[in-house]
């Protein structure tokens, strides 16, 4: 009987940890990382002769962000362009965006990103020392949304991989999981020494 409970509390510790974290991944973005090798499931506007999925080394910049291997170039010259998505969410629902970027202070050149057509970032020769960096914002879904990146480098090149949007909440904080597992071994050591008691 004992080891039935204990086993019991397991599964619930395996079962409580372990579904938030399959969530964790949960990108509503189509092709976010541009790793099917193209724009498959965006939608593209605007002068598309300098912009393009590239694998390995281009221009400046040394390779993807990830794992996948492809990242988007854009350099379209003279006036923006734009890659959107639109997609499902939930009404009031809390989502992060995030995205990295590449750039090296080309001018003339600029970038912005907004959700519904309300700015999020809006960037002037935007300069990251050819390194990838990490940008984050947190957006309140209205049932359908649309993220929107628009882009020019007259001179050359911007890079933009790794996009995602995700529920917040999908991921619990450490400090959270400390607290859940001393709460459970809490649960598990009340059971075994009522066990014990009954002996």
């Amino acid at each position: 009987m004992r080891q039935k409970a204990l086993l019991a509390v397991i599964a619930l510790v395996v079962l409580v940890v372990g579904a938030p974290m399959a969530f964790a991944d949960t990108n509503l973005l189509t092709n976010g990382s541009f790793q099917n090798g193209d724009f498959s499931g965006w939608t593209q506007g605007g002068d598309f002769s300098f912009v393009q999925v590239v694998s390995g080394p281009f221009y400046v910049y040394a390779g993807s962000q990830d794992a996948d291997g492809f990242y988007a170039t854009m350099g379209p010259v003279g006036t923006d362009s734009t890659l959107s998505q639109t997609f499902a969410t939930t009404a009031g629902g809390q989502y992060t965006i995030s995205f990295w970027l590449a750039s090296v202070g080309d001018s003339p050149s600029d970038f912005s990103v907004s959700w519904d057509g309300t700015p999020m970032l809006s960037l002037t020769d935007p300069n990251t020392g050819v390194n990838w960096t990490q940008f984050s914002f947190t957006e309140t879904g209205t049932g359908s949304d649309t993220l929107q990146f628009s882009f020019r480098d007259d001179p050359a090149y911007i890079a933009l991989d790794n996009v995602s949007v995700s529920p917040v909440g999908t991921t619990p904080e450490p400090s959270s999981l400390l607290l859940l597992g001393s709460g459970l071994l809490m649960v598990g050591g009340a059971v075994r020494r009522k066990f014990k008691a009954n002996r």
